[in-house]
């Protein structure tokens, strides 16, 4: 078993956290933020941790259309111009996009220098943060460019998710979702009826989440089997997701998109690999009642799946890989449904009615 990187949470995470830090003051401690983390979240780090108080902070734009080369340059450019060290810390503050971005710099300056993370959005609590993933899009391109590091730590902290919007912690309930179908039917079945953030923005739900995740990586910290299963719903949800940011004046949230995935891929799973025509219906059924309906033309299939050719899990340029499901927590990886089956499972979801979003 693959030894994986502590996570904290609660009190004794605060503790934790004011004495790892305490071991970078003389060598330097940098913070990675957002606009939106550097106004919500970093007085709170502050007040907690009082010797974070003067380390530099280095602030980049939120979104995922910022995960990209030159903002990255702007992070390395801050750390060499702050005098950063082969012995500094760098503590990346905020959600996906800041732990993706900041453990990748990290990881890449001076050959490496130490990062944590501490997530302040529900996606990057219970999947981004987690694993050791780090990495920029390439264009248009999720998550091309990037290495697999573990970080110091990771502290999760649910208070802040007190200022986040319903729509951005929504989008972290799709994970959560995944997490639970891969996992177990109970898993599955104890979020049927968790439709308010109240219920799911705690520390115990967050935490549940979290485990599956860092189980299944344990095992396979490289992605070169198991990890795989962690990608489903993602083949599709990563391909829409592109395709929104191309498209849309308001693009899907990365949960949005996933949400749909998980859709189309539970629909892929029922022909190809037997999962239930119930468990589908459910999944349907939770997700139109909580996520907003996407519409996009048939016509537009085309470029979807051109998306799809991108995902890293293809073994093949010719074959489009999926991560799948047997059954409720029996996931299988390296399926290939073809792209009829694939066209299939996007107008299934295409044709489901609308919810009550």
């Amino acid at each position: 078993m693959y030894e994986t990187h502590p996570i904290f949470h609660g009190n004794q995470g605060w503790s934790e956290l004011n004495s790892l830090i305490s071991i970078y003051t003389g060598a330097g401690i940098f913070i990675l933020v957002d606009e939106n983390t550097s106004k919500y979240c970093l007085p709170l780090l502050k007040a907690n941790c009082p010797l974070t108080n003067e380390a530099t902070i280095i602030q980049t734009e939120s979104g995922e259309s910022n995960k990209t080369l030159n903002e990255l340059g702007k992070v390395w450019q801050q750390l060499s111009d702050g005098k950063a060290t082969r012995n500094s810390l760098l503590i990346c503050l905020g959600g996906g996009v800041i732990s993706d971005l900041g453990g990748f710099a990290a990881a890449a300056f001076k050959r490496g220098i130490d990062f944590i993370n501490i997530p302040t959005s529900l996606l990057s609590m219970v999947d981004a943060s987690l694993g050791g993933k780090t990495g920029i899009n390439l264009g248009s391109l999720k998550n091309q460019i990037g290495v697999f590091v573990k970080p110091k730590g990771v502290f999760i902290f649910p208070e802040f998710l007190h200022t986040l919007p319903k729509r951005e912690k929504f989008s972290g309930f799709a994970e959560m979702l995944k997490h639970a179908m891969i996992d177990s039917e109970a898993h599955f079945e104890s979020l049927f009826f968790i439709t308010e953030p109240e219920k799911f923005c705690v520390e115990d739900a967050i935490m549940k989440s979290a485990a599956v995740k860092m189980r299944i990586v344990g095992q396979d910290p490289s992605e070169g089997g198991i990890r795989k299963v962690l990608n489903f719903g993602h083949t599709i949800g990563h391909a829409i997701e592109t395709f929104s940011q191309k498209n849309d004046a308001e693009p899907l949230l990365h949960g949005e998109a996933i949400a749909i995935g998980l859709i189309c891929e539970s629909y892929i799973s029922m022909v190809l690999c037997g999962l239930s025509q119930q468990a589908v219906k459910e999944l349907a059924d939770l997700v139109r009642l909580l996520f907003p309906h996407y519409r996009f033309s048939g016509s537009k299939v085309k470029e979807l799946l051109m998306y799809m050719g991108h995902d890293k899990k293809n073994i093949r340029a010719d074959e489009l890989n999926f991560s799948l499901l047997n059954k409720i927590g029996d996931p299988v990886w390296d399926k290939i449904p073809g792209e009829r089956l694939i066209r299939e499972s996007l107008h299934f979801y295409l044709n489901l009615p609308k919810g009550t979003y």
